[in-house]
């Protein structure tokens, strides 16, 4: 019995010792580290995704008290599109795809305008859930992004019953200065660039301003074969790392994926050898 307490209480202090060195051994420079910095972009865009996200909820539902095309529907809409600098405006649709009210007032003139040909219009008012479409033109005449979510009635809005799919709301939005925000603190002083992509290949963000927007057919790109293959596998791929060419410098890449409602943006990180 001695000698069994007493193996057990060496292999107490060798453990002791492994806890200790492991607490006054300092830890590498992580910030350093690309699959960190990796990490930490992807908690910060999704954060920043989220948070429109849930904005956008509460305004649905309020806007099923309220309806979607009145003062009171506007006064929600203005106060939703001020809690984001990434924010164009915010809208009502009715279930036949129409604009109801756009708000900034500079946006009204949206107002009136069909968008039920957008394919991420028609899957909410099928399936009637939330959705984000993909980065393209909008009925603002420019290019975005926009978050929907749909809108019931509650609390007898009309003296009509609760659940009355009454149409959606949307917040309209760049995607580069959501991004920036979370990517800019990240890099900044570090040898690292960060691009952002949708599965399309079409730039959402880049640490170079003059790429943001382009496509991956753009002739910027299509001088470097190696370059839209990479690419291409990166909007195939949730994860992964690799080297590319781009304006000849040989550069190294990891990335990952940022979804919300089922859309996917990829997120990477890049340094040149």
């Amino acid at each position: 019995m001695q000698f069994s307490h007493r193996i057990i209480i060496a292999i107490a202090c060798i453990l002791a010792g492994v806890v200790i060195g492991m607490v006054i051994t300092p830890a590498p420079d992580a910030d350093d580290d690309a699959a960190m910095i990796l990490l930490r972009l992807q908690s910060g865009i999704s954060a920043s995704l989220e948070t429109l996200d849930d904005n956008l909820g509460a305004a649905a539902y309020d806007l099923g008290a309220t309806g979607l095309d009145n003062q009171a529907a506007r006064e929600i809409l203005l106060t939703l599109s001020r809690t984001s600098p990434a924010i164009i405006d915010c809208t009502t649709v009715s279930p036949d795809g129409v604009i109801l009210a756009a708000e900034p007032p500079e946006y009204h003139g949206a107002e009136g305008k069909k968008v039920s040909d957008q394919p991420s219009t028609m899957q909410i008012l099928e399936s009637k859930r939330p959705v984000m479409s993909r980065y393209g033109p909008v009925a603002e005449e420019l290019d975005a992004v926009f978050i929907s979510a749909p809108v019931f009635t509650r609390g007898g809005i009309a003296n009509e019953p609760d659940g009355r799919f009454l149409g959606f709301t949307s917040i309209v939005f760049q995607p580069h200065l959501l991004i920036g925000e979370a990517a800019e603190p990240v890099v900044s002083g570090k040898p690292y660039s960060i691009t952002v992509v949708d599965t399309d290949g079409r730039v959402l963000y880049d640490t170079d301003p003059d790429q943001i927007g382009l496509p991956l057919d753009d002739p910027v790109y299509t001088a470097y074969p190696v370059l839209v293959e990479f690419v291409t596998r990166v909007t195939e791929e949730r994860q992964g790392q690799g080297n590319y060419i781009f304006r000849d410098q040989t550069k190294e890449a990891v990335w990952t994926t940022v979804a919300l409602h089922g859309t996917e943006w990829r997120v990477a990180v890049t340094r040149t050898l």
